[in-house]
């Protein structure tokens, strides 16, 4: 098997791809890499941006997938909405993890004209985002940058937690180790979707109207046990953003 590089294909569709992924995923209920238990994810992140958040805003769960993280978050922030570019996995969602406090839209990242027709109808808003940049090739990243602008207007706070520096290597070194990259990603990897990196050189590039309110490294958690019982953990970057 080739090794992982971090340069992506600029010509895929990612929301076609997202689409595909998540309606095998519907149809044939596979497992979802990074569907980690709440405890080992949305858990963790959420003392290092509540209280930078501010509570009259609505949250949105950007790239929020199946919403096992939006329903976690239904329970600290009184309005929640889980976004994402796939009907199917919006479907997954609105079954089985509901709110009465929690709405689910469809939003492709890349077309900044839907973010603003959101934006136009609830006003600023926080945003979560656990991980919505790192697989998007480099040449379309603007784009989502002016789509998460366009969400979080002058007053919302985001927080990202992304694939940092060292995840390709760390990938490579599964494969050279046990001969095969993670089933979970490979599911992902065969609609054209690659793993990549985020890191704070990022946050300058895509959002320069912004300051880091807090930022830090740490392990992002995935679903996949490796032979020797631990799950698969590659570097994580996290930041907590706002509009200066």
């Amino acid at each position: 098997m080739e090794k992982l590089s971090a340069i992506k294909k600029p010509d895929i569709n990612v929301a076609d791809a997202w689409e595909q992924y998540w309606n095998k995923t519907l149809v044939n209920s596979t497992p979802v890499l990074w569907d980690a238990n709440v405890e080992r994810a949305v858990v963790v992140d959420l003392p290092r941006f509540e209280l930078l958040f501010n509570p009259e805003l609505p949250l949105i769960d950007f790239a929020c997938g199946n919403g096992t993280q939006t329903k976690f978050l239904s329970q600290f922030f009184p309005r929640v909405i889980g976004l994402d570019v796939s009907k199917s996995a919006l479907e997954i969602a609105a079954k089985e993890n509901t709110a009465a406090n929690i709405s689910y839209r469809l939003l492709d990242g890349l077309v900044p004209e839907q973010a603003a027709q959101i934006h136009s109808e609830i006003g600023d808003a926080n945003i979560y985002m656990r991980t919505g940049f790192h697989h998007i090739p480099v040449e379309k990243r603007e784009l989502l940058g002016q789509s998460l602008r366009i969400l979080l207007g002058k007053q919302g706070a985001m927080y990202l937690i992304e694939l940092g520096t060292g995840c390709i290597d760390f990938f490579n070194s599964l494969l050279e180790k046990y001969g095969q990259l993670p089933y979970e990603l490979l599911l992902v990897m065969e609609h054209g979707i690659r793993p990549g990196i985020f890191t704070a050189e990022d946050i300058e590039l895509y959002f320069p109207d912004f300051e880091i309110l807090s930022q830090g490294e740490g392990l992002f958690q995935s679903i996949h046990k490796l032979p020797d019982g631990n799950y698969a953990t590659p570097p994580a970057f996290w930041a907590v953003i706002k509009h200066r």
